[in-house]
């Protein structure tokens, strides 16, 4: 009889082991979760005014903080990371995952494709006399306060030749929308935020204001 208890024990006490390491690998899997951002981002319909134009293209990173996570999204994710997840849909097309970026590198892309959604051709080399398209992003941030996600985005946008000022628009925007679970509201409102500021550039407008 004693064996029999002996060997009861030693089967509780094993399976105590088991669930104690099963606990620990879901503790360490979620600590070393990283939150980010999935931006989905949207295209305007396909403009054929610029086709035949020509232009390169340059980012300024103008941001006063370059940081774009807040301070309530660090007290909130521990391991929030600065790089966004970034889709782009054209017209009744899926959706296409475009990748990871940093906030400078993730407005050149959708400037890019912005660019050539209106029809400009994109050079590969700045040379005189060839029309420059500078984006100068001055404010991308996303924060959470009081359980409310907070995103703001701002820039503007300048036509240059060799390098004398021929042309300009800006653009900004904020948007907030309430937490409930996880970052699937921030990725809601950054990606509506985003295609909504980033659509209103009139490239079309700007080469005739700059008389091209």
């Amino acid at each position: 009889m004693a064996g029999k208890d002996r060997a009861k024990g030693n089967l509780n006490q094993g399976w105590m082991r088991i669930f104690g390491i099963l606990a620990a690998l879901l503790f360490t899997q979620a600590c070393s979760s990283i939150a980010y951002v999935q931006l989905n981002d949207r295209l305007p319909t396909k403009g054929t005014t610029l086709i035949g134009k020509k232009a390169f293209l340059s980012v300024e990173d103008e941001r006063k903080t370059k940081e774009f996570a807040g301070r309530g999204v660090k007290r909130e994710f521990d391991n929030f990371s600065e790089s966004i997840a970034y889709s782009v849909k054209k017209g009744a097309e899926p959706s296409l995952k475009q990748g990871l970026y940093d906030a400078p590198s993730l407005v050149k892309e959708a400037f890019r494709l912005r660019v050539e959604n209106e029809g400009v051709e994109i050079v590969p080399e700045k040379k005189a006399g060839q029309v420059e398209l500078v984006f100068a992003l001055q404010e991308f941030s996303l924060d959470l306060v009081d359980r409310t996600w907070k995103v703001r985005l701002g820039y503007e946008v300048r036509l240059l030749r060799d390098g004398a000022f021929l042309a300009k628009q800006f653009a900004t925007g904020e948007a907030e929308r309430l937490k409930i679970l996880g970052t699937e509201q921030a990725d809601a409102v950054v990606g509506d935020l985003f295609a909504d500021v980033m659509n209103r550039l009139n490239l079309a407008k700007l080469f005739r204001d700059a008389g091209q």
